[in-house]
């Protein structure tokens, strides 16, 4: 018997000494966020990803993969992240912030207006906020130093709009994507999530600050079939964001007609 308990406390502390080994021969970094002031932000996300080479049916593919657990800022807008025991030559981090939490549109729709068009207007200026984020980007990579403290200064995103057409007819019901010319950091982040175009073939969205004055855009039916790609598009100024007037032909995009 206490043969029996020696070898049990004996495992229970291999087991505990090689979890602070392991813990220990992960790097930890610590980042602060800012504002545009240079001001601390408190309630920061921040994320971690690198860039791995998967393989599949004989080609290889850049998948970006979470290199650490996301972690929130404190009061003074810093926070640290404990790197996995990976190998990685590329990597960066993101600290994402939104306008407005959940919690706090709940409270605002507590005192909407009952006027059916002032409860319109409240309801779309309510969705762009909800809408709205800043961010900030830094890659790292083997010469980086990680035991520095790593500053990330938020921007906001910007709002881009856009319209579709297909022989003048508005493409409505399309999934629209918005890229920007390839950097190392879009191969870990996407500059956009897909939006999906109203009855006037219009999209309205926000994205991460960066170079979308000349992109790529692609248009999906909801269904995810690929049918448009459009490279190269100019966007127009406005005083919120990046406009994009589209206009194509048939022969460019199958119109399918709605059941």
């Amino acid at each position: 018997m206490i043969a029996k308990n020696t070898c049990v406390a004996s495992f229970v502390f291999w087991f505990a000494t090689s979890i602070c080994v392991f813990a220990a021969d992960r790097q930890r970094i610590s980042i602060r966020v800012v504002d545009e002031q240079g001001k601390p932000v408190e309630g920061v996300t921040v994320a971690a990803r690198y860039l791995e080479t998967v393989q599949q049916k004989g080609k290889e593919y850049p998948v970006p993969m979470e290199l650490a657990l996301s972690q929130t800022t404190d009061s003074s807008g810093r926070c640290q992240l404990t790197l996995e025991h990976v190998d990685w030559s590329l990597a960066a981090l993101e600290a994402h912030c939104v306008e407005l939490t959940s919690e706090e549109a709940m409270k605002l729709c507590d005192d909407a207006p009952l006027d059916p068009i002032k409860r319109e207007v409240f309801d779309r200026e309510l969705n762009d906020r909800c809408q709205r984020f800043a961010s900030a980007y830094q890659t790292i990579t083997s010469t980086t130093d990680l035991d520095e403290l790593i500053t990330l200064r938020l921007d906001k995103a910007i709002k881009v709009t856009g319209r579709v057409r297909v022989d003048g007819r508005p493409l409505e019901e399309a999934f629209v994507t918005i890229h920007s010319r390839k950097t190392q950091l879009d191969q870990l982040f996407a500059r956009s999530a897909p939006e999906l175009t109203n009855c006037e073939g219009r999209f309205s969205f926000y994205a991460i600050p960066g170079d979308l004055d000349r992109a790529r855009i692609v248009a999906e039916r909801s269904n995810g079939n690929h049918v448009l790609t459009l490279t190269d598009v100019q966007s127009e100024r406005t005083s919120v964001g990046l406009h994009f007037d589209l206009d194509t032909q048939a022969k460019d995009y199958a119109l399918l007609d709605r059941p």
